[in-house]
């Protein structure tokens, strides 16, 4: 059977806040700085999320091996109950807003447009953050922000609504206007090189290439590479791939009933013992008392 997605109303928050709880909203760093950049897969019953990315990037997962890349600036969308999880660069910056679904009029065959938006996952790129959406988004993330740390005040929840409504029409228009494409532009060398780099590692992490082969790919040296990644993600390429093979092992773990020793070979490893010592170095337990902690922690 399935393992179940942990559910949060804010990430690692147990749903005991107080019954009138419909909006946070926080700068990104407030709580990814504090997991080490890396937020694993859960989901918000019935509340949505919008993200408002203004430096940096990363990859968002979904369930299962759903992996989407994204890089400043950027806004996502998560609706409600979907499954979501953000492995950031360091030093990333921007707004996380989580709003309960059902506090606002959101639309539905009156506009199937942005009816159709808010049912998906979205990442809306934007090309220039100073022109027309950027710069609207911008402004109007900073302004839920603003006004969610006034903590009171004359028509509090009223602006509230306002901005996040307004918020969730932008990007709705935004997304239908916008091409991932724009994502690439937006990017500096080194980001552009990283994301190559994410994109080979993807590729090939499996096959237990040396960190050349992906220089080599890449058109820098090995050293080079190196330092690029560590700038830009915050670890070797070495620490890059060995982290990859972890997260696909802990997903095939978790989420699948395979055989530990089919795992260790669907990942590249020869010898399933060595896979064994390989996942204990970088998790401090074994593949076998991983899966089941993890589970007996979902299903509780």
């Amino acid at each position: 059977m399935r393992s179940r997605i942990p559910n949060f109303r804010l990430y690692e928050e147990k749903s005991d806040e107080s019954s009138d709880f419909w909006l946070h909203c926080e700068t990104l760093s407030a709580r990814s700085a504090l997991h080490n950049w890396q937020i694993d897969v859960h989901r918000h019953n019935a509340l949505f999320q919008m993200f408002w990315m203004t430096e940096g990037g990363g990859t968002l997962f979904g369930d299962g091996k759903t992996e989407m890349p994204f890089s400043a600036p950027c806004a996502i969308f998560i609706p409600s109950g979907a499954a979501h999880g953000f492995r950031f660069f360091r030093h990333s910056e921007g707004v996380v807003a989580t709003v309960l679904a059902d506090r606002l009029a959101l639309p539905g065959g009156s506009d199937r447009t942005l009816a159709e938006f808010l049912s998906h996952t979205r990442i809306v790129s934007v090309e220039h953050p100073v022109a027309d959406k950027g710069e609207d988004l911008d402004r109007l993330f900073h302004r839920l922000l603003e006004e969610h740390s006034r903590h009171g005040g004359v028509g509090r929840d009223l602006m509230l609504d306002v901005h996040v409504t307004e918020i969730l029409v932008r990007l709705a228009r935004a997304g239908a206007r916008s091409t991932l494409q724009a994502l690439h532009k937006a990017m500096t060398i080194d980001s552009r090189r990283v994301q190559a780099l994410e994109t080979l590692i993807a590729a090939h992490f499996r096959e237990h290439r040396p960190v050349g082969f992906y220089a080599g790919k890449i058109g820098v040296s090995v050293a080079q590479l190196n330092r690029i990644a560590r700038q830009e993600a915050g670890a070797s390429v070495s620490h890059l791939l060995a982290r990859r093979l972890v997260d696909a092992a802990r997903r095939d773990l978790v989420f699948t009933p395979t055989p530990v020793q089919a795992i260790a070979y669907s990942l590249g490893f020869q010898d399933p013992a060595y896979f064994n010592r390989f996942f204990r170095r970088q998790t401090g337990t074994t593949p076998g008392t991983y899966r089941e902690t993890e589970r007996r922690r979902l299903a509780a």
